[in-house]
């Protein structure tokens, strides 16, 4: 990536007229929402770093949700489709909901969705971290846990992994 140097002096949000600024603003964010899927929260915040005035981001986000460009459901698709590939559990899922603004019902949603696939994911990941097994070995047993837990699975989920926990379901 080439870095380019910062221009300095206005930012673009502070040049033109105010209905100038809204179509500015308005290009600038379908541009971005053309990469990838993007929240409201998101939004703001890329509008406001290029120094936006409140009015004008108000407007921009209400039009845009006027026009359907923002879909907080994709977002969260998204962040689950990526927890899947990359074998991250619900509680890593629901960071990452809540670090990019995605609203609570939507949210709540997705994270049980990824909660529903936890258990396999974490075996998966764990048969191919260990192919030869534990056992028994105490200090791989709370070695596996512990990548567990710090890829967002639950502890309780980890414990059932290793097989410290009996599921009663199966």
């Amino acid at each position: 990536m080439a870095w380019t140097k910062r221009r300095e002096g206005p930012g673009v949000g502070t040049l033109g007229d105010r209905k100038t600024q809204e179509k500015r603003a308005f290009a600038s964010s379908v541009r971005s929402l053309a990469r990838r899927p993007r929240t409201a929260t998101e939004i703001e915040a890329f509008l406001a770093r290029r120094e936006y005035s409140a009015e004008v981001i108000e407007h921009t986000l209400r039009r845009l949700r006027e026009q359907r460009y923002l879909d907080e459901a994709a977002v969260a698709d998204v962040i689950v489709r990526e927890a899947e590939r990359r074998n991250l559990g619900s509680r890593r899922v629901a960071q990452k909901m809540l670090h990019r603004g995605v609203p609570g019902d939507v949210a709540a949603a997705a994270v049980e969705q990824s909660g529903e696939g936890d258990l396999l994911r974490a075996r998966d990941l764990l048969s191919r971290r260990y192919p030869s097994g534990f056992d028994g070995d105490p200090k791989l047993l709370e070695k596996a846990v512990r990548l567990l837990v710090r890829r967002g699975f639950p502890y309780a989920i980890a414990r059932q992994v290793i097989g410290l926990d009996v599921d009663l379901d199966a």
